[in-house]
């Protein structure tokens, strides 16, 4: 790596007190050089790749291409190695024109997998830190079996499409405990719909489940069926975005939550049994959200 650049120097400010050692290969004037796709660097800059992911044991592939000087394209891969939440890696082409890379995941995660991936420009050794770019080129989702890359496909925001759906099985509660499912970091969810049953031992009391979303604190949504579940039974029930409570007399009762339901780290998924017996038992929930990262932790 080229070091001794100017590191943000101003450009009516003072000269660098540690020119580079010695001269780029290309010279033009600026002012008659018609902008394009390709990304001239020079030699004190650097391109970090930043990528964050919802699974473990990710690995991500990087593939570039870039023009030198002397008029030959030239090839390189980046490989991350395997690595969970997230990761910052870095490549220099001490000078010449990038001309496009391609990532995509190089070991294949469980349906619902995703990375996100930034790339940056950094000036000068002493400014590749995370989260102190130069400029961003490209950022988007690298999804399984296909990549992604830059130029060709646009650039997303990290809360830009559809979404990953993701069928969840949650954990099952203790005898006497409720449902308490937490959104994990750096995730930010669109609740589909939960499914959950409730079996009630032989203790005589009417037990009124309700639907609890709280902040990780703070409760914001909080409502109760209207029908009591009596000892000895089984009863399904589905919190469903956007629909009335619905009792359908064979065993199963729908709650509403809000439409839509959103919700980011650390916020919760609770049920909130009035009168829950400590021998009531319910299942783990299994539960449908479509999934985005976040840059919130």
């Amino acid at each position: 790596m080229a070091v001794g650049g100017a590191v943000k120097t101003p450009p009516n400010g003072p000269p660098p007190a540690n020119p580079q050692s010695s001269p780029n290969l290309v010279s033009f004037d600026p002012k008659a050089v018609v902008p394009s796709q390709a990304l001239y660097l020079q030699r004190n800059d650097t391109i970090g790749f930043f990528i964050t992911t919802n699974q473990t044991g990710c690995w991500v592939r990087i593939n570039y291409r870039w023009l030198t000087p002397d008029g030959e394209i030239k090839e390189g891969q980046l490989d991350t190695g395997v690595f969970s939440g997230f990761i910052f890696k870095t490549i220099t082409l001490f000078e010449g024109w990038l001309l496009s890379f391609a990532a995509q995941q190089f070991v294949i995660g469980p349906a619902g997998s995703w990375a996100f991936l930034q790339a940056q420009i950094y000036r000068g050794a002493a400014e590749i830190t995370l989260g102190d770019p130069d400029g961003i080129i490209w950022q988007g989702y690298v999804p399984g079996y296909i990549s992604n890359g830059w130029p060709g496909t646009p650039s997303k925001e990290i809360g830009d499409g559809p979404g990953v759906l993701r069928s969840i099985t949650g954990t099952v509660p203790g005898a006497g405990a409720d449902i308490s499912e937490v959104v994990p970091s750096q995730r930010r969810w669109t609740l589909l719909g939960l499914k959950a049953t409730l079996t009630t031992s032989a203790f005589v009391t009417n037990r009124i489940v309700r639907v609890l979303l709280d902040d990780g604190a703070n409760a914001f949504y909080l409502v109760g069926s209207s029908v009591a579940q009596v000892a000895s039974t089984v009863i399904n029930y589905t919190f469903t975005p956007g629909i009335p409570f619905y009792n359908d007399l064979n065993g199963s009762m729908a709650l509403p939550i809000p439409s839509p339901t959103q919700l980011k780290s650390p916020f919760r998924i609770k049920t909130n049994t009035l009168t829950l017996n400590a021998t009531d038992q319910w299942t783990a929930p299994q539960y449908l959200v479509a999934e985005w990262g976040t840059w919130d932790l």
